[in-house]
């Protein structure tokens, strides 16, 4: 019964972790990256539509994605939502083609970036610390139930906080690494 309770802890923290990654690869380091649309949705036929629905999205060259786009009437709507986006990107629409250059990253938008990243972080970490509680109210009432000893449920609830410090110590690494990914020139 303990095993599945902490199987099930290390696969929630586990997704915690991956929506941590999921969150930095959105935000930019300088370089191109297809995923950086992901977030962003066109008003397609009166429905909120994933631009990777409504078009190709390839990286061309070492500063411009390129959107292919496959119906024309979607054209005005994407490039519309890019420029609303959050991400300050302005697309150059050309025939069946919308271009997007990507300027290169001030200081001032590498320390804005900075913040992002360890708000990211921190709310990364409140998740993994709720997943350790909810984990440990199940084992007190296991305990509270006769289920287990006393001597048991202290062990549990180490081991739990062991498998929380682990995942800490994991998202702190990947936004120190997106962080320095971000600082380089």
């Amino acid at each position: 019964m303990i095993e599945k309770i902490k199987k099930e802890a290390d696969h929630s923290m586990t997704k915690a972790i991956d929506s941590l990654n999921t969150s930095c690869a959105k935000i930019r380091a300088g370089r191109p990256n297809p995923s950086m649309l992901d977030h962003i949705e066109a008003d397609y036929f009166n429905t909120k539509t994933p631009l990777k629905q409504l078009a190709n999205i390839t990286v061309t060259d070492a500063a411009t994605i390129t959107l292919n786009v496959w119906d024309k009437s979607a054209i005005q709507s994407i490039e519309k939502s890019i420029l609303e986006s959050d991400l300050g990107l302005s697309p150059v629409v050309n025939g069946m083609n919308i271009h997007i250059k990507i300027p290169p990253l001030t200081q001032e938008r590498r320390v804005e970036l900075t913040k992002v990243l360890k708000k990211e972080g921190e709310s990364c970490k409140v998740s993994l610390r709720n997943i350790r509680r909810n984990v440990n109210t199940t084992i007190s009432n296991l305990e509270k139930n006769k289920e287990i000893s006393k001597d048991f449920e202290r062990d549990y609830m180490i081991e739990i906080q062991e498998l929380t410090d682990k995942y800490i110590k994991i998202s702190e690494e990947v936004v120190i690494n997106k962080i320095t990914e971000i600082s380089e020139v």
